[in-house]
């Protein structure tokens, strides 16, 4: 669908891959999408579509990862994992050093 072609709307919801009605219920305000349904429709839509409906936009990156999660290996998500805890134990650490740091000089 190429932007600024008019289309129907049952053309619309089956780009954006949702039935019909429920897509009319968002566009007339009596429903809102929930969290599966707005992932589903920023992937279609771009992260516009948060600001159209006044709701924060969530971050970037995370929502990438979280969109592909799916299609990457159980060795490689246990690796990541186990990275993203070693930079939150540095974090700590980093913390921890600093508030010390703080109480000896005050």
């Amino acid at each position: 669908m190429s932007q600024g072609e008019k289309k129907t709307i049952q053309e619309f919801a089956n780009h954006l891959e949702v039935s019909q009605s429920i897509l009319s219920h968002w566009m007339n305000g009596k429903r809102k999408p929930n969290t599966e349904n707005l992932r589903h429709l920023s992937g279609k839509l771009g992260f516009e579509v948060y600001d159209v409906l006044g709701l924060p936009r969530p971050d970037e990156d995370l929502a990438y990862i979280t969109q592909h999660w799916d299609e990457v290996s159980e060795e490689f998500r246990r690796k990541f994992r186990q990275e993203v805890e070693n930079i939150l134990a540095h974090e700590e650490s980093k913390r921890v050093h600093k508030n010390r740091r703080t109480r000896e000089s005050g």
